[in-house]
């Protein structure tokens, strides 16, 4: 299991701690300090390390794993995924963060959707 002395949760920041959490753990990963294979630590002890609810560490983990960042492994624990694509990485980062932003300020997930249909409509051709 590795050690993440990178994390930080700023109890002050209007990010909540699990979003924190994945954030930075995304961007380990992007910056390579945690490399494919890489098993993370429990969701128990990661949440006491960290001071939060083990519920908080269990989100993160859910959404980095639906994100395709991570797998888990039953009792073998989480570990981190070899992104097939950085594009396909890089765009459903993009994608968790529209959710979140939408979320944030009410918006629902159809009018998202319309807004996001509208921003490939003006791409240049």
């Amino acid at each position: 299991m590795t050690e993440l002395p990178f994390l930080r949760v700023d109890t002050e920041s209007t990010v909540a701690p699990y979003q924190q959490v994945r954030e930075q753990i995304l961007t380990a990963v992007a910056e390579g300090k945690l490399a494919p294979g890489t098993k993370l630590p429990s969701v128990r002890a990661l949440a006491g390390t960290l001071g939060l609810a083990v519920n908080t560490v269990a989100k993160a983990y859910k959404e980095l794993e639906l994100q395709g960042a991570v797998v888990t492994r039953g009792r073998h624990g989480t570990v981190i995924q070899a992104a097939e694509d950085r594009a396909e990485q890089e765009v459903s980062d993009a994608a968790a963060d529209l959710a979140r932003i939408s979320q944030q300020w009410s918006v629902d997930e159809d009018t998202a959707v319309k807004y996001l249909r509208a921003a490939f409509s003006s791409l240049p051709q």
